[in-house]
């Protein structure tokens, strides 16, 4: 899991933290294996023959919900659109979320948005921008581009990334998302680069990530991804995969 610079309000972060600067979470945990085998209670239907999976809102805390507002265990993730676990996680774990416990009803699901560079608080800002219900479609296809996208950051000019870094911040927030290659991306997702524009200078936005990274301080989460269930954070190690050590956890806290 990468590890978050504590403390750092989105101002700071645009001219104070390097891509990949963050290094890996290494706190270990035993994993629960005894709850894997904990039986799960019945799917709870959604209402009018729906999907859980469509249900999808804004918490109070900022970050998107996914699911049963009603469901018997919540599940909080801090991630971030610039760091490799998480693109892993959503990936090769979500998919087991979203079909065996989030669409069941069983678990009410939230993602937070950790930013953790300037290239990671500009493309938060665009998913972000058109609310809740493209929040989940264009988060996943993302991580998608992660690989690529990453190619195409480290191919930059040392002497651009400094260009770039003094520049005003409407300006920065622009030329990374220029420099990331994903305009197109956004433009194809119903956001032309008109109002990619206005999202990237968006203060309430701006200021929506800086009470989540605030929150996130209080809950003692120093990486991504992080876990919250029922309002107790996972502790999780590099040892096993991620869902291998969610997965138990997740089982053991119906009972």
């Amino acid at each position: 899991m990468k590890k978050i610079k504590a403390g750092l309000g989105i101002m700071l972060l645009l001219s104070g933290v390097s891509f990949f600067e963050s290094a890996c979470h290494k706190t270990e945990k035993d994993n629960a294996e005894s709850s894997a085998t904990i039986a799960l209670p019945p799917a709870i239907p959604a209402p009018n023959g729906s999907n859980w999976t469509e249900v999808v809102t804004t918490s109070p805390e900022g970050g998107f919900v996914m699911g049963n507002p009603k469901a018997p265990v919540s599940l909080v993730e801090y991630a971030s659109f610039t760091c490799p676990h998480c693109a892993e996680f959503a990936k090769e774990s979500m998919p087991k979320l979203r079909d065996e416990y989030i669409a069941k009803g069983l678990v009410k699901f939230e993602f937070r948005n950790l930013v953790r560079d300037p290239f990671d608080i500009a493309l938060t800002l665009l998913a972000r921008c058109r609310g809740a219900q493209t929040f989940f479609p264009i988060s996943d296809q993302l991580f998608q581009e992660q690989g690529p996208m990453f190619e195409r950051i480290q191919k930059v000019d040392k002497t651009e990334l400094q260009r770039v870094s003094s520049l005003p911040q409407d300006e920065q927030m622009k030329a990374y998302i220029r420099l990331t290659g994903m305009s197109p991306f956004f433009g194809n997702r119903g956001l032309p680069e008109g109002a990619q524009g206005k999202c990237l200078i968006d203060q309430t936005a701006i200021k929506n990530l800086m009470d989540i990274r605030t929150l996130a301080d209080k809950q003692n989460v120093t990486g991504t991804p992080m876990f919250v269930i029922n309002g107790t954070v996972l502790e999780m190690g590099m040892t096993s995969p991620i869902w291998d050590q969610l997965e138990p956890a997740l089982r053991g806290a119906f009972h």
